[in-house]
């Protein structure tokens, strides 16, 4: 007569197959329940046990839920490793030995004092300024596109958030030959400005015109 637990395994056996094989996972509300407030802070090989589901599985409805790792679980998970890896070293005896240094370690280390001008050399330098510049630029027109359509900002930039209207208006002005310079409401015009009076006197807009 089989023992409660084997009665346990095979109907966990059974449930992971009625998941699995037509594709499609479904959980019950209990698990549904269970994966959202545990997920943060258990492995996943111990979520897909609970579940009777593979790994993949699980990372797959977490990714789908927007489920992810606490902080702290992440940080004791580190440091498990690395506690592991230090009780190998130690066993194993594979820690370099007393007195070993990295080959060139002196030659390409930062050394006190030395700016990346002086450490890279102009060119370099240069170079390294023009892709900070790009990527910074890259990162700014994000983060204006997140505030502006009400997304959480995901660095801590100070953008400026514009309304629709003034979004919208610019545009319109840029097309019909006005000059606005970037982060001002000061439309200016000239002679060859496609100028119109309808744009210019809506009400509650915020910019102001002045001829060159």
């Amino acid at each position: 007569m089989p023992t409660q637990g084997e009665v346990k395994r095979k109907d966990n056996a059974v449930h992971s197959m009625e998941k699995t094989k037509f594709g499609k996972i479904v959980l019950s509300e209990q698990e549904e329940a269970w994966l959202r407030k545990h997920f943060k802070h258990t492995k996943n090989e111990d979520c897909a046990k609970k579940l009777s589901i593979s790994l993949r599985s699980v990372n797959r409805l977490a990714e789908a839920r927007g489920l992810q790792k606490s902080r702290q679980f992440l940080k004791k998970c580190q440091e498990e490793a690395a506690a592991k890896a230090n009780e190998s070293n130690r066993i194993n005896r594979t820690y370099p030995p007393k007195g070993y240094k990295i080959p060139r370690r002196e030659e390409f280390q930062f050394k006190k004092g030395e700016t990346n001008l002086e450490r890279l050399g102009a060119k370099k330098e240069a170079k390294r300024r023009i892709n900070c510049a790009e990527s910074r630029r890259k990162t700014f027109k994000l983060e204006k596109a997140r505030a502006l359509y009400g997304l959480p900002q995901q660095t801590k930039l100070k953008v400026v958030r514009r309304p629709r209207k003034q979004i919208n208006m610019r545009y319109a002005l840029r097309q019909r030959g006005y000059i606005i310079e970037r982060g001002e409401l000061v439309a200016y015009y000239d002679e060859n400005t496609n100028r119109s009076m309808a744009l210019e006197n809506k009400p509650r807009t915020g910019f102001t015109f002045k001829q060159i």
